[in-house]
């Protein structure tokens, strides 16, 4: 079992392997409260969502993947790559209809730098025995150091439903059991660290009708959670966020991008960007000269609002 002084050596040398700037792999990967909910036009859609804007607008670099993007919220401009499979228990990661979904879709969506794993409700739901769920969970542990074994894994205790008894005798033995597990498949390269997204959760007010799924202030706590545990580990942001004059937020670069085309920082990149960046042109090349150096000549000029023109 790592000492308290050990593990946080492995905290501070894993948050120092990528350089100022880089652009992160998260793997957001679990059952439907990773995925959020089914409806495309839902108005509430994923803690994705939530952690994403927060993560871009303090100017951290990240890349959410998944092998599916699935529902495809139609009112929410962010990343949606993930691997949030509704009604899935720990089993059916390992194994499904014949098939090892888990290594399907890393293979799909390749190696993750950090995962955000959030299993085991519906483990909870089914009763499916303690032990099993445990063991499951070390299993799936270790595909992932397979797949990078200097991935950093962020374990989730797992949200509360509105049943107490499911609770009590399903969600809070399984929450306990999770640091001791998390220090028996800890390496000294790959760790593993559980997060509470458990307290602070409330399982009636911050839950849909059905009790289980979170609404949309459930999704914002939960991303709040992951923010906090996600920070220390990320490397610093390589460009403070800034609003341009005329913006009506932070600009920030879209999913999987390192470049700023989100001028305005309304969420998305369309021609009110273009007029903007031209506008305040020389706004720009002062203060956020990479960000804007679209065609990579080491300037802000006007070649590139052509450029962020011409990839519209």
């Amino acid at each position: 079992m790592f000492t308290r002084t050990r593990l946080l050596v492995l905290v501070l040398v894993a948050a120092l392997v990528l350089p100022a700037g880089a652009t992160v792999r998260i793997l957001p990967l679990g059952d439907s409260i990773t995925r959020g909910d089914p409806s495309p036009d839902s108005d509430a859609g994923s803690y994705r969502y939530y952690l994403y804007t927060r993560l871009v607008d303090a100017g951290y670099r990240v890349d959410f993947i998944g092998s599916t993007t699935q529902p495809n919220f139609s009112r929410f401009s962010f990343d949606q790559d993930h691997d949030g499979h509704g009604g899935y228990t720990t089993g059916m990661f390992l194994s499904y209809q014949g098939q090892e979904p888990l290594r399907e879709w890393l293979a799909a969506s390749g190696a993750p730098d950090i995962v955000l794993l959030h299993i085991g409700t519906n483990d909870a739901v089914w009763q499916v025995d303690h032990g099993t769920r445990l063991e499951n969970l070390a299993v799936i542990v270790r595909i992932l150091q397979e797949t990078n074994p200097r991935v950093t894994i962020l374990l989730a205790q797992i949200i509360p439903t509105d049943n107490w008894f499911r609770n009590q005798r399903q969600i809070d033995p399984f929450n306990a059991a999770l640091p001791g597990l998390a220090a028996n498949v800890s390496t000294a390269s790959s760790r593993v660290i559980v997060v509470d997204q458990n307290s602070g959760f409330d399982g009636v007010n911050d839950t849909q009708a059905d009790g289980i799924h979170p609404n949309a202030e459930g999704m914002k706590k939960i991303a709040a959670t992951w923010y906090r545990a996600l920070v220390p580990l990320l490397p610093a942001p390589s460009t403070t966020p800034f609003t341009v004059p005329g913006g009506v937020g932070p600009a920030r670069p879209l999913p999987g991008e390192g470049l700023y085309r989100d001028v305005n920082g309304n969420g998305r990149a369309d021609f009110a960007d273009v007029v903007l960046l031209f506008s305040e042109l020389d706004w720009c090349a002062a203060n956020a000269p990479g960000a804007f150096d679209f065609n990579a000549n080491g300037r802000v000029d006007f070649a590139d609002v052509v450029r962020l023109f011409e990839a519209l």
